[in-house]
């Protein structure tokens, strides 16, 4: 073989190999490329509510947080919100984001308490969501949810307490006794130890038994009675607001920890100032819904002080024992965190 034949076949070889070369500097950029723009393509979760849809607990709020992350990510995180109990039905909810079904839920610890007990303390506190990310309160409610697979974000019904209604005009504290009333799991004790014969009826039932007076009255917050049309058919409502709310956010804790680092805070950051939006909220909705009922035609009724002081004990005393039947390795911490002797649970409706 010549020189000229030799040189020709070493300069096709390091051709080829410069062609090799750079086609896989090429991929190899073309995939850092692909994983920096997968990195950016927005992240679309799911969101299930405990109640429907046009529900005024739901209908207003959710589309405000869906609006403050959406923005507050620059579109990174997108949320859909697929329904309510239509759904999924509300007492699978929890589950459902537990095991990731669905990645978000705004639901009340009412219909998982009997998973987690302890949640039910949140009805008890006399702090405002501002003071319980202070005082260690959150926190703590937030590694208990944690052990269920999912991150407590925060809070979302503002002060909304509630309320028992009433066909019958009550007199006094006593005037309970032997009436039947609609009850659900959160006011379902405080009613017994008022001596009440106590209704399970599911919400799309309640208007019908009371029109045919299967029950006398039923325990609800100030907002969604009239919306319902439960008004059309109810008398007078027990000016005696009980319980804080207990109204949650939740993520599933994979999907939450998936995110990027910069995310995560910045939608804990956003729900902490939601919470503040939803005091100013409900207090305006509520006001509100007070002019509305009344101008409809629903009494006030309002208890003597002596029975104001009577029914706030019951309904503490029926808590705490309730809290130190079900979560007994929790109640030394829960006592801790919220009682306070300047403080009771009414404090936070003012």
């Amino acid at each position: 073989m010549g020189r000229n034949n030799l040189k020709l076949i070493l300069l096709k070889i390091i051709s080829a190999l410069a062609i090799f070369v750079a086609g896989c500097g090429s991929d190899e950029v073309t995939t850092e490329e692909e994983n920096d723009s997968s990195v950016d393509e927005p992240v679309t979760l799911t969101i299930v509510s405990f109640v429907h849809d046009n529900h005024p607990l739901t209908r207003d709020v959710i589309p405000m947080w869906m609006e403050q992350i959406e923005e507050g990510t620059d579109g990174a995180v997108q949320l859909e919100w697929t329904g309510g109990p239509e759904s999924i039905p509300t007492g699978e909810q929890f589950d459902a984001v537990s095991s990731g079904v669905a990645d978000i839920t705004f639901n009340t610890s009412s219909f998982y308490g009997h998973l987690m007990p302890e949640s039910l303390s949140m009805l008890m506190s006399p702090y405002s969501p501002a003071e319980e990310r202070e005082n260690g309160y959150f926190d703590y409610l937030n590694s208990r949810h944690e052990e269920q697979n999912q991150v407590y974000l925060g809070r979302f019904l503002g002060p909304n307490p509630f309320y028992f209604w009433s066909n019958e005009q009550m007199k006094s504290l006593d005037d309970f006794e032997n009436l039947n009333f609609r009850s659900n799991p959160t006011y379902h004790e405080i009613l017994e130890e008022l001596n009440t014969t106590v209704t399970d009826i599911e919400p799309g039932e309640v208007y019908t038994a009371l029109d045919r007076n299967m029950v006398d009255g039923f325990g609800f917050t100030l907002m969604g009675p009239h919306e319902d049309g439960w008004t059309e058919v109810t008398r007078y409502i027990i000016d005696e607001p009980f319980l804080n709310q207990n109204g949650t956010i939740l993520i599933n804790k994979d999907t939450f920890e998936s995110l990027p680092s910069d995310l995560q805070e910045t939608m804990k950051d956003i729900t902490a100032e939601f919470e503040k939006d939803m005091i100013d909220y409900f207090h305006a909705e509520n006001e509100t819904t007070w002019e509305t009922i009344e101008a409809e035609g629903i009494e006030r009724i309002e208890l003597t002080d002596e029975d104001s002081e009577r029914f706030q004990e019951i309904v503490h005393d029926v808590y705490w024992e309730m809290l130190e039947r079900d979560a007994p390795d929790e109640i030394d911490n829960l006592r801790e965190l919220l009682l306070d002797d300047e403080f009771d649970v009414t404090s936070i409706y003012e």
